[in-house]
């Protein structure tokens, strides 16, 4: 999926929420903040899989956390961070993302224990890449590359496992707009080839605080 992709489910997502709102403006949310914890696994796409051939990416693990807001009981607004780190097919550095923005979530509620939700986020990358550098680029090093745009779109579902809080299981598409970020190395300068995406699963837990009765 490409960022117009990722425009379209913003635009479904903000839609989703107006009328949400306008449903439910007289009702009182019995949530109100949602904290979560998550771990799972991120595979590469595109060019961080191809990444000058023997250097491509592998599978890799990812864990984070977010906090948010609802304004009723789909909406809800927040803060995230996460961290993936991809081994390589040949050597032993990582390519490694530091993740930090803001979600949007609409949640599809009923009376199932399951309930359904869309995520969108939006933040900033921070990429920290092996890179070939030092005397005639003879050496691997991880290098901290500037920040880029990053955007993803979740699809999961969550499984109560009391009044407030359960499990959740979700997937997504994540891209990252690092290509051309610059970064000044041992008195050299280097330049992020391409722009970074990558599919993750995501398992979690999920803690709702809702307001005192």
């Amino acid at each position: 999926m490409k960022r117009k992709g990722l425009m379209l489910t913003a635009i479904l997502l903000i839609a989703l929420s107006i009328n949400s709102h306008a449903q439910d403006k007289t009702e009182k949310a019995w949530r109100n903040f949602e904290v979560t914890l998550t771990g799972g696994a991120s595979m590469p796409s595109g060019s961080l899989k191809n990444w000058n051939d023997s250097m491509g990416a592998k599978s890799a693990f990812n864990f984070g956390g977010s906090g948010g807001y609802f304004f009723n009981d789909r909406v809800c607004l927040g803060g995230y961070f996460s961290y993936v780190q991809f081994s390589m097919d040949k050597y032993s550095l990582h390519y490694k993302l530091y993740d930090i923005g803001a979600y949007a979530k609409y949640a599809f509620t009923g009376e199932s224990k399951f309930e359904p939700y869309l995520k969108l986020k939006a933040g900033a990358d921070f990429a920290k890449f092996a890179t070939w550098a030092g005397p005639n680029k003879s050496r691997l090093h991880e290098i901290s590359y500037g920040a880029g745009l990053t955007m993803a779109i979740h699809a999961g579902a969550l499984y109560y496992t009391s009044d407030y809080g359960g499990i959740f299981l979700e997937a997504g598409y994540n891209f990252a707009k690092l290509k051309d970020k610059k970064v000044e190395y041992a008195g050299e300068n280097y330049k992020f080839k391409d722009n970074i995406s990558y599919v993750d699963i995501k398992a979690g837990l999920t803690v709702f605080f809702g307001p005192e009765q």
